[in-house]
């Protein structure tokens, strides 16, 4: 016959171990997974980042003013054409020929359609003459100005970022508008395509530095004289890893507890 008892404490055992094991396993799990990251002082780089799109300072829209119809057309889409080259001929006008050297990028109509008035027909743009255009949110647009210095990077083109500078801002139909201007992009940069931009609005040589990654809701957990605490901090600047404190809350002998990553603080 079976000692109820002696069962009950086996169970109770295995139960006890379990548990054990679980507490031994969870914090050999947390081992390694959290540290301890001094502040620093540092240079800061604030910057405004937006998607930007390529597009050309010169392109020319051939349009009529009334129903016509197409009579010749002297070129395709992707031809390089020279100034004063004929392009396109209507019924009751005379040739239009173009006005600077540049390349075909499109055409609307076959020969024999009827063109529509104020409809572009045919367009011609001088691919060797592009820029950026970023569209910011009103609180970036407050501080963006002409002459700043910005960073474009394409993901098509890994590892390699160009240097820009903000050559004009203003609003046009509720959104506020950057034009970067971008010397030696590549020839495979095409109008329409897209961009990565970051523009530099402000620095700061020796500014608090606390490691992002200990950042939750503008608060950061640090070791101060032995002890944990909580901190409400200000942020200003954010660069990669590192973000700047402002209000005096962070001391540089504070320890701040962070998650780790793969990545390194650098």
């Amino acid at each position: 016959m079976k000692n109820p008892l002696k069962n009950n404490f086996i169970v109770l055992g295995i139960l006890f171990f379990s548990i054990i094991s679980i507490a031994v396993a969870t914090i050999w799990l947390q081992k390694g997974q959290y540290s301890y990251v001094n502040p620093r002082h540092g240079e800061i780089v604030e910057a405004i980042y937006g998607m930007g799109k390529v597009k050309t300072n010169k392109k020319y829209d051939v349009k009529v003013g009334v129903l016509t119809h197409v009579q010749q057309i002297f070129v395709k889409e992707g031809d390089q054409i020279k100034k004063g080259a004929p392009m396109i001929q209507f019924n009751d006008s005379g040739v239009f020929r173009a006005p600077f050297d540049g390349t075909v990028t499109r055409v609307t109509f076959n020969v024999f359609d009827s063109v529509p008035p104020q409809v572009a027909a045919l367009t011609i743009e001088d691919l060797s003459d592009k820029y950026i255009e970023v569209s910011l949110e009103q609180e970036g647009a407050l501080r963006v100005k002409k002459g700043q210095s910005a960073e474009v990077i394409f993901e098509s083109v890994r590892g390699e970022k160009f240097s820009g500078v903000v050559d004009a801002i203003f609003p046009k139909d509720d959104e506020f508008l950057a034009h970067i201007k971008v010397d030696n992009l590549q020839e495979n940069v095409l109008p329409g395509m897209t961009a990565d931009v970051s523009i530099e609005v402000g620095k700061h040589e020796r500014a608090l530095l606390v490691p992002v990654a200990g950042l939750s809701n503008g608060q950061l957990i640090v070791k101060r004289d032995g002890k944990k605490i909580k901190v409400q901090i200000t942020v200003g600047g954010v660069d990669g890893d590192w973000a700047e404190v402002t209000d005096g809350s962070v001391l540089e002998s504070d320890e701040v507890l962070i998650q780790n990553k793969k990545g390194i603080l650098k």
